[in-house]
C-alpha cells in the first residue's frame, strides 16, 4: 500500500503507536484545518511586522531562509515521530506560513487578484477530489499507487536537473507556453495526490489507528494542499500576465 506523498510514505514505515483514544476523521480534518489557519495567521503577523516597521527588510531573506529550513526539519520530524508530530507539526505550519504570506503578496503584487482567485481554486479541487473519492469516482488501486509515485519521482528528478544546471551557469527558456503547461500538470498531479491522501486517512481510521495519527496525516494533507496552492499561483499569474 503505497503513496506517492513522501509524509504518508514515511508513515506507512512507522512503528505502530497505541494509545487511549483512535483516529476520526473529524479529528484530521480539525488538525489539517488548525495547520491551515496557523499558518495563514503566521504569514499574516509576518507580513505585518513587515508593513509597520517591526521588521528591517533586511531581515527578510534571512528570515524566509530560515522558515524554509526550520519548515523543513519540522515536517521530517513530524512525519516520522508520532509522539512528536504534534508540536512540530505546528512549527512547520508556521514556519511555513512565512513564505506562503511572502510568495503571496508578491503574486498578488503581479497580477492584482490571483492570490484570492488561487485559495478559492484550491479549496474547490480539495472539495471536487474529495467527493470523487468518498463517492469511489476515483479509486486508489496498487496500479494507481505505482504510477503516482513514478511520475512523483520524474517530478522531483525534474527540479532536482533544472536546479543543478542553474548552478551551473546554464541559461535556458522553456517559454511561457510550457511552463504553463508544467504547471497545469503539477496542479493536476497535487490534485490525484489528494486521493493518496485521501486513502490514506481512511486506512488510518478504519484501522483503530491511534489519535496522535491524526497529527501526521494532517501533515500530509496540508503538504499536498501547500503544493496545489503555489502551483495555482504561477499558473493563474502566466494566464493572467499573458492577457496584459
Amino acid at each position: 500500500m503505497r503513496t506517492s506523498n513522501p509524509v504518508f510514505r514515511t508513515l506507512e514505515r512507522s512503528e505502530a503507536y497505541v494509545g487511549s483514544e483512535a483516529a476520526s476523521y473529524r479529528g484530521i480534518m480539525f488538525k489539517t484545518g488548525l495547520l491551515l489557519g496557523s499558518a495563514v495567521l503566521s504569514g499574516f503577523l509576518f507580513l505585518y511586522a513587515i508593513a509597520n516597521g517591526l521588521l528591517p527588510l533586511e531581515s527578510v531573506i534571512p528570515m524566509l531562509i530560515g522558515s524554509l529550513i526550520l519548515a523543513f526539519i519540522s515536517v521530517m520530524i513530524a512525519s516520522r515521530s508520532v509522539r512528536l508530530a504534534a508540536p512540530f507539526a505546528l512549527i512547520y505550519a508556521l514556519s511555513e506560513g512565512i513564505f506562503l504570506g511572502l510568495i503571496t503578496v508578491m503574486f498578488d503584487a503581479y497580477a492584482p487578484g490571483v492570490a484570492l482567485a488561487a485559495v478559492i481554486a484550491t479549496a474547490a479541487i480539495f472539495t471536487v477530489m474529495l467527493f470523487l473519492y468518498s463517492s469511489r469516482t476515483i479509486r486508489v488501486t496498487p496500479r494507481f499507487r505505482r504510477i503516482m509515485y513514478s511520475v512523483l519521482l520524474g517530478i522531483l528528478l525534474f527540479i532536482v536537473l533544472g536546479f543543478i544546471l542553474q548552478l551551473l551557469g546554464v541559461n535556458f527558456s522553456l517559454g511561457e507556453p510550457i511552463i504553463l503547461l508544467i504547471s497545469g500538470v503539477f496542479i493536476i498531479f497535487g490534485a490525484l495526490m489528494l486521493t493518496l491522501d485521501f486513502d490514506r486517512a481512511e486506512m488510518i481510521v478504519e484501522g483503530g489507528m491511534d489519535r496522535a495519527y491524526e497529527w501526521m496525516v494532517a501533515v500530509g494533507l496540508m503538504v499536498t494542499i501547500v503544493w496545489i496552492y503555489i502551483e495555482l499561483l504561477r499558473f493563474l499569474a502566466i494566464i493572467s500576465n499573458s492577457r496584459r
